[in-house]
């Protein structure tokens, strides 16, 4: 790719308001990991106690983390390849490494893309009553086999909308989208709440198992590190998102409160969306334990027993939709800023060739579920994990936590966070999130 336009060009852009700041950054974190994976996590694990372990993971490991990665962002004003040639003291080596890390993160949207459209699909499944003709299962199973040219449709027209978004940029694009779609997500599961709340008879049993932990149960070190490991996961800390996105924070704003909140508004999402689904599904007597099935078959399940359901399934997958657009915009922006950045291309050529491969990438996922399971795999299971791992260690130890701090962190902070949180970084929240992530690989507990 040809280094058309250079960097001192090309004005980089930063995001235009603390508002869009905590709405993009919000986006960013909030996808499937909290409108999909955490209400079944939670029913696996105990209701209100899988989410009192969840918010202390959050409060006291996850957020600190955060702060430093978007700091870090924030002092270089550059992606993956950037920060790692800071990291090594080397050029060469710093985008070798940032860039698997880049790319990487990148392919999570070749199996992403064809999930986001499935929230789409569903629409159309509550929209025509389909649930009333067959079983919700049946139209999961169909959907992933008879319907493929549909689903190609559909993950091509999300996918494209996606290119659109960032080709856009900063602020014209990502930011003025997170806008009205994080909002958005928020006011829907609002009224699913309050409307489940008064259409569902016994739902107080629901709220009872998702809101009172069984404190014994916090005894249990596998419920803690499935609640971290959801934390981490749900916020993106370490592959290089919350990095890209705190890089176009500008030197003088701030990043401290503005990561704080951005970590409030992503567990208010997973604990809403939570709220929306799990008191139903024990109201109803179904099982919330079930997986990737929790939306697109239980839910449907759950819907179909009380009036207006098709109503409130529209509503729930439009802010699912939302929420996995929103993730996909960020997974492919590392991918986006660290090449634009680290190699001085052209940020809208950088869009179309990225945005190209996920395109072609995430149809080949459609027809294919190999290739659908490999890249879930690899992206999710490996590259994350890998990737997390040492950009703690990358952030923290090489660069170093007090010089983030320092020269980034405090600077135009509303916060000023004081020499104590070095120590805790370094040796509290950084060992025990590496040593999750390497329990991810090799288990040991």
């Amino acid at each position: 790719m040809p280094s058309t336009v250079n960097k001192s060009v090309e004005q980089r852009e930063g995001w235009g308001s603390r508002f869009g700041v905590i709405m993009s950054m919000a986006g960013m974190a909030i996808g499937l990991g909290n409108v999909w994976r955490f209400p079944f996590l939670v029913g696996a694990y105990g209701g209100g106690t899988f989410v009192f372990a969840y918010l202390i993971c959050m409060i006291l490991l996850v957020l600190p983390l955060a702060m430093v990665e978007a700091g870090f962002g924030k002092a270089i004003q550059g992606g993956t390849l950037d920060a790692w040639s800071k990291i090594l003291k080397n050029k060469t080596g710093g985008r070798i490494v940032g860039g698997f890390f880049s790319l990487g993160y990148a392919t999570m949207n070749f199996f992403y893309m064809s999930v986001t459209a499935a929230a789409v699909y569903f629409m159309y499944v509550f929209a025509t009553d389909m649930k009333s003709k067959m079983p919700p299962e049946e139209i999961y199973g169909n959907m992933q086999s008879d319907q493929t040219t549909i689903m190609l449709v559909l993950t091509g027209l999300v996918t494209m909308a996606m290119i659109g978004v960032l080709y856009l940029g900063i602020v014209k694009g990502i930011e003025a989208a997170s806008k009205i779609l994080v909002p958005a997500i928020f006011v829907i599961f609002f009224v699913v709440i309050v409307f489940c709340a008064f259409a569902i008879p016994d739902i107080a049993e629901g709220y009872n198992f998702y809101l009172n932990p069984v404190w014994s149960n916090l005894a249990s070190l596998e419920l803690w590190k499935m609640a971290l490991g959801q934390a981490l996961f749900s916020v993106g800390v370490g592959p290089g998102c919350v990095l890209v996105y705190g890089s176009h924070i500008k030197k003088h704003e701030d990043v401290t409160m503005s990561m704080t909140t951005v970590a409030f508004v992503d567990t208010a999402a997973a604990v809403i969306s939570g709220f929306a689904i799990i008191p139903t599904c024990i109201a109803l007597g179904l099982n919330p334990e079930s997986g990737a099935g929790l939306i697109f078959i239980v839910l449907p399940s759950a819907l179909a027993l009380i009036p207006l359901g098709n109503i409130m399934g529209i509503l729930v997958m439009i802010a699912i939709f939302f929420a996995a657009f929103t993730s996909a915009m960020a997974q492919m922006e590392v991918a986006v800023t660290s090449f634009s950045d680290g190699m001085g291309w052209n940020r809208k050529l950088v869009v179309l060739v990225t945005g190209v491969v996920t395109l072609v990438m995430a149809l080949v996922c459609v027809v294919d579920t190999n290739q659908f399971d490999f890249w879930n795999n690899f992206a999710g299971n490996y590259v994350f994990i890998v990737t997390a791992g040492l950009g703690a260690v990358g952030y923290n130890y090489v660069y170093g936590t007090k010089k983030i701090r320092t020269e980034a962190m405090n600077v135009g902070s509303d916060l000023k966070i004081g020499a104590w949180f070095d120590p805790y970084v370094k040796f509290f929240a950084a060992p025990l999130m590496i040593l999750m992530m390497f329990n991810s690989l090799i288990p040991i507990f």
